[in-house]
């Protein structure tokens, strides 16, 4: 059964910023919250993430890591905009259920739209749509599973422009080999707790009663 969709931006803010300047296309992005060395990274673009450079890396480390990174400073009035243009969009194609975040909505699949085929069509439209829609660097990864939480780690599988679905009958085999800290809201702290009781990976949990 394909019941959820989760919609997932790819780097949401570093490619907005990207979007509104073409010159930062290509190019390795960082936002931070304002242009100092001792604060810490908001959002990195691709580009970026491929020196290391993630949410929360200070920003005297990622000027190290990539010498030639741009910093742009948060611009959440500019954010908030592209986030209602592709509500608008994702709802042109399938009604949303739930805003999870400025960068996550779920919609919920009906009917016909449960099959396999049919999910990944309507979910590539999607993704197509908002791209052709609000702009071609807003990219997203897509996953489609019988609930959020497998949506959630499908969409975790395949970034960026990713779009993996899950079915029912194929989540052991999917996400059971998955480490137990891709499941959203263990950390470190959590996962270190049931890595000692002998949880290490999410086929580890699901095999518990």
């Amino acid at each position: 059964m394909l019941k959820w969709l989760l919609f997932d931006l790819n780097s949401f803010f570093a490619s907005c910023e990207q979007q509104v300047d073409p010159m930062l296309r290509g190019k390795p992005v960082a936002v931070v919250p304002m242009l100092a060395d001792s604060t810490c990274v908001i959002a990195a673009s691709y580009e970026a993430k491929k020196f290391g450079i993630k949410t929360g890396t200070r920003v005297s480390d990622a000027k190290k890591m990539c010498p030639a990174l741009i910093l742009k400073t948060g611009n959440h009035k500019l954010y908030t905009e592209f986030h209602h243009k592709i509500i608008k969009a994702v709802e042109e194609v399938l009604p949303i259920k739930k805003v999870l975040s400025i960068d996550e909505v779920a919609c919920e699949f009906i009917g016909k739209e449960r099959q396999f085929e049919n999910a990944k069509k309507i979910a590539q439209q999607m993704k197509n749509h908002v791209q052709n829609v609000v702009g071609s660097e807003i990219k997203s990864s897509v996953g489609v599973g019988p609930n959020i939480l497998v949506a959630k780690i499908a969409s975790d599988m395949q970034k960026p422009d990713g779009l993996v679905l899950i079915p029912s009958s194929q989540i052991l085999e999917k996400i059971g080999p998955l480490q137990i800290s891709d499941i959203p809201g263990v950390g470190r702290q959590m996962k270190y707790r049931l890595n000692a009781r002998g949880y290490l990976t999410i086929a580890d949990l699901m095999k518990t009663p």
